[in-house]
This record gives structure tokens, C-alpha cells and sequence, in this order.
């Protein structure tokens, strides 16, 4: 008589935390905090562990399905970006292109105006997501700075799209606010 056991696989991932990063695990909710502040983030897995020993934090998925390990690799990039930015900012160029009519910005209590975009009267408006994700201005580029990369990415996304024109020939109209380099 022939038994078989099945053998389940864990993946794992490790990740160094730096000496001048503090982590902390509270249930879902993962704080991390360094010298460009502190960043907090819920990731809720049935399928995934978070441990915390001395400077390394294993990440372990309980199966070995597709899905779980993909989950897996997700959180594990979420922490680093945690970790990447408690240290130092991501940064977001957009250009300022325009043909037509120049375009002032301006900054004021989290929101971006985009005046004279297109000869509008009215200026457009886009929110900057994230509490301590800032712009600064120059006359042909606006750069989207912070420690949270997807609220700098967001927040350079929404400008982008803020400036989309509709209902207009793109070949002859190609005034806007395009992302040049990401950091």
C-alpha cells in the first residue's frame, strides 16, 4: 500500500530594515518611521504573515497559490517603499508645454491652480493627495515631491490629467502638463 503526503511550499520574503528606520506591526496596520517622517499603511491578507525579528521582516505566504505569492511580492514592494521613503523623497517632473497661451500656476492649502490653460477663465483645479506630498513651480517644469510614492504618483497623474483637452485636435493642441521623470 502506496501512501503519499503532500508536501506544501512557502514563499517567503525578507526585508533589512535600516538603523535609522523604526518598524512597527500593529495587527494590519504597519508604521514606519525615519528621518523623512513617518508612514502608516493597513495590508490585510488572510494568506500573508508579517513578523518582525531584530532588523528583518519576513513576509510569509500560508499556500502556495498564484495569487498569494503575487500578494506577496505587492506587500513586500509596499514595505520598501515605506522604508525607501521614511529616508529620502520621491520626486515626479511633469514639463509645462503650451503653444497657445501661457499657463500660470499657482499653490494654495493643498489644491493646484492651473490658470490661463487654453485662454480659460476659470482656472482648473487639482488636489494634491497625501499630507506631506508638496509641488514647486518653475516656469516650465513643476516637480511633485513626499515620502508616500503612490501620493506623489497620484498627485502627478491627477495634474497630468487635470490638463487634458477634450474636444480638440491632439496634433495641433498639445498645451498641457506631461510627466518627464520619475524618482
Amino acid at each position: 500500500m502506496h501512501t503519499s503526503t503532500k508536501v506544501i511550499k512557502m514563499s517567503v520574503n525578507q526585508i533589512e530594515i535600516p538603523e535609522n528606520v523604526e518598524v512597527t506591526i500593529e495587527g494590519n496596520k504597519i508604521t514606519v518611521k525615519g528621518e523623512n517622517g513617518e508612514i502608516q499603511r493597513t495590508l490585510q491578507s488572510s494568506a500573508i504573515d508579517i513578523q518582525k525579528k531584530d532588523n528583518k521582516l519576513t513576509l510569509q505566504s500560508t499556500t502556495d497559490r498564484k495569487k498569494h505569492r503575487a500578494e506577496l511580492g505587492t506587500f513586500t514592494s509596499h514595505i520598501q517603499n515605506m522604508i525607501k521613503g521614511s529616508q529620502e523623497n520621491f520626486e515626479y517632473v511633469l514639463k509645462v508645454v503650451y503653444s497657445h497661451f501661457p499657463i500660470k500656476m499657482e499653490v494654495k492649502q493643498n489644491k493646484l491652480y492651473i490658470k490661463n490653460f487654453l485662454g480659460e477663465k476659470n482656472p482648473r483645479v487639482v488636489e494634491l493627495i497625501g499630507e506631506k506630498t508638496e509641488v514647486e513651480i518653475s516656469d516650465d517644469e513643476v516637480i511633485v515631491r513626499g515620502p508616500n510614492k503612490e501620493a506623489v504618483a497620484q498627485t502627478a497623474a491627477k495634474i497630468q490629467e487635470g490638463t487634458k483637452i477634450k474636444g480638440k485636435d491632439p496634433r495641433v493642441f498639445q498645451d498641457g502638463m506631461y510627466v518627464i521623470s520619475r524618482g
